[in-house]
């Protein structure tokens, strides 16, 4: 599987660049100091597209409307990184009931994202919380749900 470019906050990503925002998704301090990150994900042949927030900034809340990723694309996931490291990842369906075109690609989504965040220096395992598994589970991509990044990138 091709590595994929990481494209953050709608530019092409360093390495240095990636490494920083590795250490403050990985650092607890970090992390409460930001009051956690919000992000929004998405994929395509190249590029991981991560779009993030630290939930407070300067005092002054954050909201995930406030995160775009380039090209507007139809399929994407949205999340929270709390100051514990604990993910929550979500999509919001079109339809109740996913067709199987749908659910192809919320799983490569979700399955690219662990695999490229991983690779790219996140801390295992990348717990994923309850209502992230409720999700996987209801909507038919994953039984059972995997409990962290790792277990979904080893997928």
């Amino acid at each position: 599987m091709k590595e994929l470019n990481i494209i953050l906050n709608g530019q092409k990503a360093s390495p240095s660049l990636i490494k920083t925002m590795m250490d403050g998704l990985n650092n607890k301090k970090i992390r409460t100091e930001k009051g956690g990150y919000l992000f929004k994900l998405a994929v395509d042949e190249k590029n991981l597209y991560f779009s993030i927030l630290p939930e407070f900034n300067q005092g002054d809340r954050n909201y995930h409307y406030n995160i775009t990723l380039p090209g507007n694309p139809s399929y994407f996931l949205t999340g929270s990184l709390n100051p514990e490291g604990i993910f929550t990842i979500l999509f919001i369906p079109k339809e109740k009931v996913l067709p199987e075109a749908d659910k192809e690609e919320y799983i490569n989504i979700y399955l690219q994202s662990a695999r490229g965040l991983l690779e790219k220096g996140l801390e295992e395992p990348g717990e994923l919380d309850f209502v992230s598994g409720l999700l996987l589970v209801s909507s038919g991509l994953f039984d059972p749900a995997p409990a962290s990044l790792k277990e979904l990138a080893a997928l």
